[in-house]
């Protein structure tokens, strides 16, 4: 989630990081949230999982029908973000506000660039 947040900020700025500013983007998030993070962790397999599911394709392809290819995979995403941020927040770290750390990200981002 930390490493989709960073890309989505760098793309709307059309801006790149270092891996030494991801990398304390992700300390201080750690700090803040008292978590252990994996700056090399790939997108949440809960997030595979949504996606790989047949019956979400199928409600996607419906919702979807008559929109572009691209439209299509952005609307997918923005889904399956939604509901593994409610799934990780209700079974996994019920303490974090996974909307409010999404939208500090650009927060850390610019404080680890600073640094």
């Amino acid at each position: 989630m930390i490493n989709q947040e960073i890309d989505n900020y760098c793309f709307q700025k059309n801006a790149k990081i270092s891996t030494e500013e991801r990398q304390r983007v992700f300390s201080l998030v750690s700090q803040e949230y008292q978590l252990t993070l994996d700056v090399k962790a790939a997108q949440s397999s809960i997030n595979h999982v949504i996606m790989g599911n047949a019956s979400f394709g199928k409600k996607i392809d419906a919702l979807c029908d008559s929109m572009s290819r691209d439209v299509k995979n952005r609307t997918a995403d923005s889904i399956a973000n939604l509901l593994a941020d409610k799934f990780y927040q209700k079974h996994i770290e019920p303490d974090i506000d996974i909307v409010k750390l999404r939208n500090e990200i650009p927060d850390y981002l610019r404080c680890a660039i600073q640094a």
